[in-house]
């Protein structure tokens, strides 16, 4: 049986990528899990280090915090630093009032086992290009999935009013085809 002052996680291969944290026994919605930590390090010395894998220069341990700073997880880091990304995430970053920590707290409860995941949101300055979301893509499979970790900019009212006007069409479209194809069951 855990005891209490036992840890909340443990580090396992990950189905999603690499490795992975998870609930080592049910973690309560609101539970401050474990820290992130690591070396802070600025924008400028993020930007200058190699990758860590040179076969996934794109894969980092970097935890931006709004002072400007960024933890870097590979670098002094603890086991927050495999929590993997999904788009439907059951933790999140909390920021410490200074904002110089953060702490991972579950958004729900999670189970005993479950992989304990949070929305990266990557901020790029560059312009989000399709080349750019596949360097960053998401590999989480959830229905609400958006193919990149990158955090992608809110639509338009313009851009939503059209996504609105094509799912509307073919809803159309797709009706229009069921009846044809009972039309044409019920002549044969």
């Amino acid at each position: 049986m855990d005891h209490p002052s036992d840890p909340w996680h443990e580090v396992r291969r990950s189905p999603l990528h690499g490795h992975g944290v998870f609930a080592r026994r049910p973690i309560p919605k609101g539970t401050y899990i474990l820290e992130y930590e690591g070396v802070h390090i600025t924008q400028e010395q993020a930007d200058a280090q190699e990758p860590s894998n040179p076969d996934d220069p794109f894969h980092t341990f970097f935890f931006a915090i709004s002072n400007g700073m960024i933890i870097d997880g590979g670098n002094g880091g603890n086991d927050s630093r495999y929590i993997n990304h999904s788009c439907e995430p059951n933790c999140e970053g909390h920021e410490s009032e200074d904002g110089n920590r953060v702490f991972i707290v579950a958004l729900r409860d999670i189970a005993a086992g479950e992989e304990l995941l949070y929305d990266y949101a990557l901020t790029i300055d560059d312009k989000i290009t399709k080349t750019l979301k596949k360097q960053y893509a998401c590999l989480c499979g959830t229905p609400s999935c958006r193919g990149t970790m990158l955090a992608l900019p809110k639509p338009s009212k313009k851009q939503r009013k059209k996504a609105k006007k094509k799912k509307w069409l073919k809803k159309i479209i797709r009706q229009a085809v069921r009846e044809e194809i009972q039309d044409l069951l019920r002549n044969t």
